[in-house]
C-alpha cells in the first residue's frame, strides 16, 4: 500500500477526530433531548411526585459533580480517549434503563450511574473538541455543540413521534440508540490523541493546573452565568406568559421553542462569526441588547417584544457556552481535559441551582421579578465578557503545535 504524503495522512485523521467529536455531541444531547420529552410520562409510569422528580435530577447532578471531582484528582481519569470510551456505552446504557424502567429504584440507582458517566463523557468531548481546535489552527466549539442542541431537539422530536403514533416501539427505539451510539463511542478510534501525555505526567508541572485559579474562577462564574440564565428562561419564560400575560400553554409554549431553535442556530453559525469578530465583543454586546430589550419587555408587558426578547437570548446565550470553553482549552493549552472539567463543574452548578433558585424568587417576588432577575444575570455577563481577553490572553490566531496527535488512520476501524 502506497503510504500517504503526511499532509494528506493529517487532514484525514483530523477529518476523522472531527466526525467522532460531532457524533460524541449529537449522541449527549440525543438522550438529554428524549428525557425532557419524557418527563410527564415517565413521572406517571412510576408515580413519581414533583418532589421525586426533583429529587432525581439533584442525585444525577450530584453525580456529575463526582465524576468532574475525580477528573480533576485522579490521573486514570484524566484521558479524554479513554473516558470515552468506557462513559460513552455507560451514558447511552444507563440512559436508556432511566427511560424504560418500570422500577422506581432501579430509575433512580440508573440516575446516579447516568450521571457520573454524563460527567465523564462531557469533560471528555470538550477537551477533545478543545484539543481539535488547536490542531486544526481553527475554531469548530460552537459547531461541535451545535450539534449537541441538534441532538436534543432529535431526541425530543423522535420520543413525541413514537409516543404520537407507535408507543409500542418507542422502548425499544430508545434502546436501538443506546446501543448504537453505545457502541460507536466503544469502538471509535479516530479521536484526537492523548499518547503523549504518558511522557509528561512525570514532570512536577503536570500535578498542577496549568491556568491560574483567577482565570478558573472568571471562566467558570462566566459559564455560571450563562446556563442559569439559559435554564431559567427554558424553565419559566413559557409559565410567566401563561401566568401573568394570559397565553394559552401552547403559545406560552413558542417561548421555549423559539429560544431553543435561536440558540442552534447561532451556534451553527458561531465558528464563522468568531473567524470575524472578537469573541469577548461577540459574547459581550449581543448580551448586553438582549438584556435590556428583555428587561424593557417585561417591563411593558408585550408579547410581541417579549418572543423577540427571547429570540434576542437564545442568539445571545448560543455561543457562550462554547466560547468559553474553546477560551479556556486556548489558555490552557494541549491538554485542558482539568481545567475544563472544572468548567464545566461551574455549568452543571448553574444547571442544578437555577431552578431551585428562580423557583424561590418566582415564590417570594413573582414572575415578573424573576424575568428581570434573568435579564439582571445576562447583563452582568455581558459587562463581564469585556474582560475576557484579559484572562484567555491574545484571540487566537493559529494551532499551538503542528505534530500529527491522532488516534486512527482517519478512518473507522
Amino acid at each position: 500500500m502506497t503510504d500517504h504524503p503526511p499532509e494528506a495522512a493529517r487532514a484525514a485523521a483530523l477529518d476523522a477526530a472531527r466526525r467522532s467529536i460531532l457524533s460524541g455531541f449529537f449522541g449527549l444531547g440525543l438522550f438529554m433531548g428524549m428525557w425532557g420529552a419524557l418527563v410527564p410520562a415517565r413521572s406517571a409510569d412510576l408515580g413519581l411526585s414533583e418532589l421525586m422528580i426533583a429529587g432525581f435530577l439533584l442525585l444525577v447532578g450530584i453525580s456529575l459533580c463526582a465524576a468532574i471531582f475525580m477528573v480533576t484528582r485522579f490521573r486514570p481519569f484524566q484521558d479524554p480517549v479513554r473516558l470515552i470510551r468506557f462513559a460513552g456505552p455507560a451514558y447511552a446504557i444507563g440512559f436508556a434503563l432511566c427511560l424504560t424502567t418500570g422500577s422506581p429504584p432501579l430509575f433512580f440507582l440508573c440516575g446516579v450511574f447516568t450521571g457520573l458517566a454524563a460527567g465523564f463523557v462531557d469533560t471528555a468531548l470538550n477537551s477533545q473538541a478543545s484539543q481539535w481546535e488547536q490542531a486544526a489552527g481553527r475554531r469548530a466549539m460552537s459547531f461541535f455543540h451545535a450539534l449537541f442542541s441538534l441532538g436534543v431537539l432529535f431526541g425530543a422530536g423522535l420520543v413525541t413521534y413514537f409516543m404520537a403514533t407507535e408507543p409500542a416501539r418507542l422502548a425499544p427505539g430508545i434502546l436501538a440508540c443506546a446501543v448504537l451510539y453505545g457502541g460507536f463511542m466503544a469502538v471509535r478510534r479516530g479521536w484526537v490523541s492523548t499518547a503523549d501525555a504518558a511522557s509528561d505526567e512525570a514532570a512536577p508541572e503536570a500535578a498542577e493546573f496549568r491556568l491560574p485559579y483567577g482565570v478558573i474562577i472568571f471562566l467558570g462564574l462566566a459559564i455560571l452565568l450563562a446556563t442559569l440564565t439559559e435554564g431559567g428562561i427554558i424553565d419559566w419564560s413559557a409559565l410567566h406568559l401563561h401566568r401573568s400575560l394570559g397565553l394559552p400553554y401552547a403559545e406560552a409554549g413558542h417561548a421555549v421553542l423559539w429560544f431553543s431553535v435561536a440558540m442552534t442556530v447561532t451556534r451553527f453559525a458561531g465558528d464563522w462569526l468568531t473567524d470575524r469578530i472578537r469573541p469577548h465583543m461577540l459574547l459581550a454586546v449581543p448580551l448586553i441588547i438582549a438584556a435590556i430589550l428583555l428587561m424593557m419587555a417585561v417591563t411593558t408587558t408585550q408579547v410581541a417584544l417579549l418572543m423577540m426578547a427571547y429570540v434576542a437570548m437564545g442568539l445571545a446565550l448560543g455561543n457562550a457556552f462554547p466560547i468559553i470553553i474553546s477560551e479556556a482549552g486556548r489558555a490552557a493549552g494541549d491538554r485542558p481535559l482539568r481545567e475544563i472539567s472544572i468548567i464545566v463543574g461551574f455549568a452543571y452548578v448553574g444547571l442544578i441551582s437555577g431552578p431551585a433558585l428562580f423557583g424561590v424568587t418566582a415564590h417570594l417576588v413573582g414572575l415578573d421579578s424573576t424575568l428581570m432577575l434573568l435579564g439582571v444575570l445576562a447583563l452582568i455577563l455581558g459587562l463581564a465578557s469585556f474582560a475576557l481577553p484579559r484572562f484567555t490572553g491574545p484571540r487566537f490566531t493559529g494551532p499551538r503545535f503542528t505534530g500529527p496527535r491522532f488516534s486512527g488512520r482517519g478512518r473507522n476501524r
